[in-house]
């Protein structure tokens, strides 16, 4: 889960953060749902485009972020790469889920249930 590790990876094939896997996820789809913001960050600069691509799904990098709160102990993580998605592209904050849902349906549909974000 480092912007290191993956470097290492991308330098021996170079091109491979463009690369999606069966369900049309990138790279950056992944880091957004299960790794750090530094990773989320790394991917981005290489590949900025990544932000408005849908998996075959209709799921967008930012959708996985937020999904990704019920993979994470702590949600601060997921917190800060939606903000630095939004920071990156508030045109993001319009991407419906699967077309349908809102960024704010998918929040309060989850069943997360720790209290320690900050409003």
């Amino acid at each position: 889960k480092s912007p290191e590790f993956c470097r290492v990876l991308i330098d021996a094939n170079p091109g491979s953060e463009r690369i999606a896997d069966h369900h049309g996820a990138l790279p950056f789809h992944v880091a957004c749902k299960q790794n750090t913001v530094a990773t989320v960050e790394y991917f981005y600069k290489l590949y900025p485009d990544a932000i408005n691509h849908a998996i075959a799904q209709g799921i967008y990098p930012i959708h996985g972020a937020i999904i990704g709160l019920r993979h994470r102990e702590s949600p601060i993580a997921a917190v800060d790469i939606v903000q630095f998605l939004l920071g990156c592209d508030p045109t993001v904050k319009l991407q419906k889920f699967r077309e349908v849902m809102s960024l704010l349906h998918i929040v309060c549909d989850l069943e997360y249930t720790d209290s320690n974000i900050q409003a």
